[in-house]
């Protein structure tokens, strides 16, 4: 057969030529239809988007509409709730400062009673008023690990914390400007002379109190002790009562009942929101979407239709494309070859042949070649 075709004339070139520019066309074709139909399918997209954003946005904004409201009333309640809460509370805090005071009263007369008696000893032996304060005391008469505890605390403020503190002070403020050997001096010198005048005071308040007024010290520590117990009874009194769970001495039943019934109220409003808001999922929402979709889907069918339109052409240029490929590849591209497949080229072998220069296909490829090589 191969012989038979390189004996064609030129009708079969064109034949050939015709099919490769029908193929060609076709190939255009498919890719504008291509191109179109991407278009096409964005624009489905692109309304199909805009119907569910709508359809979502005014769901979203009527939904809205119908809890706010709710939401207001419910904010009312829980501000009326929590106003009852704080009466009811104030009204517990008050009945244990009233227990507290009421357990306490004994205590406290006590303490009144013994710091009247060791005001009234002091000021009979002439004892100064500060050395029956609890500071003096636990400094110089500790009775007990936890007052012994507190004096080494003191002294350590007394000698350590506070030299270091001033000295700080001086060093960032007074001696910020001198020189560093200057500075290092008197680090040492003012925490030094501070100790020994701390010293010396402790020393004659040792002297000129403890010493000399030991046996009433050693009698006002009896009425010291005794105001130290009463306040960690009253101390146990109170944390007792701060941690008492019973709550019905202190007449609440009025709050209580306040309490149920605005916890009511609220309950029934929060059903009334669930079943607007079942109402509205099962039938407002229903007709909401329907609305949108019916004023929407036409144009969006529309263009679903166009796309689907050009889908169709689309399928069938390439099944066309793909004949018409499969026709060229069988029946020339092995005989002319797959170099010759353009039109161009086949325009000038049919040249060839119309002028004369060669009778047959195969003269006219040898003549072309010849040519294209030269």
């Amino acid at each position: 057969m191969a012989e038979n075709v390189f004996k064609e004339d030129s009708k079969f070139l064109m034949k050939v030529r015709d099919a490769v520019k029908d193929k060609d066309t076709l190939e255009k074709e498919i890719n504008e239809l291509k191109s179109d139909l991407k278009k096409q399918e964005r624009d489905v997209e692109s309304q199909e988007k805009a119907l569910r954003d709508e359809v979502d946005s005014t769901l979203k904004k009527r939904r809205n509409e119908v809890t706010d409201e709710f939401d207001k009333q419910i904010s009312a309640i829980k501000s009326r709730r929590k106003k009852v809460e704080a009466a009811r509370d104030k009204r517990i805090d008050e009945g244990k400062a009233s227990r507290i005071r009421e357990e306490s009263k004994e205590h406290e007369d006590d303490t009144k009673e013994a710091e009247k008696e060791l005001r009234k000893l002091f000021r009979k032996e002439k004892v100064p008023s500060f050395a029956r304060t609890r500071l003096f005391y636990v400094m110089f008469m500790p009775d007990g690990i936890v007052e012994i505890l507190m004096m080494l605390c003191c002294y350590g403020i007394l000698f350590a914390g506070i030299p270091t503190l001033i000295t700080f002070l001086l060093r960032i403020t007074v001696m910020k400007n001198m020189e560093d050997k200057t500075k290092t001096i008197l680090c040492i010198i003012i925490p030094a002379v501070l100790i020994i005048l701390f010293m010396i005071a402790v020393f004659m308040v040792y002297v000129k109190v403890k010493a000399r007024h030991i046996r009433t010290l050693r009698l006002g520590r009896k009425y010291r002790n005794m105001v130290n117990k009463n306040d960690r009874k009253i101390r146990e009194i109170r944390r007792s009562v701060e941690k008492d769970t019973d709550e019905s001495q202190y007449g609440l039943d009025e709050f209580d009942q306040k309490l149920e019934e605005i916890r009511d109220e609220e309950e029934e409003v929060r059903e009334k929101l669930n079943e607007a808001l079942k109402t509205f999922d099962e039938e407002t929402a229903v007709n909401i979407r329907g609305e949108i979709e019916e004023r929407r889907m036409p144009a969006i069918e529309e263009a679903r239709k166009v796309r689907d339109e050009l889908a169709a052409g689309l399928e069938e240029k390439e099944k066309a494309y793909q004949a018409k490929s499969l026709e060229i590849s069988e029946g020339y591209v092995s005989h002319i070859g797959e170099d010759m497949m353009r039109p161009e080229k086949l325009d000038d072998l049919v040249h060839i042949m119309e002028s004369g220069e060669a009778d047959t296909i195969s003269e006219a490829l040898s003549r072309y070649r010849d040519t294209d090589q030269s």
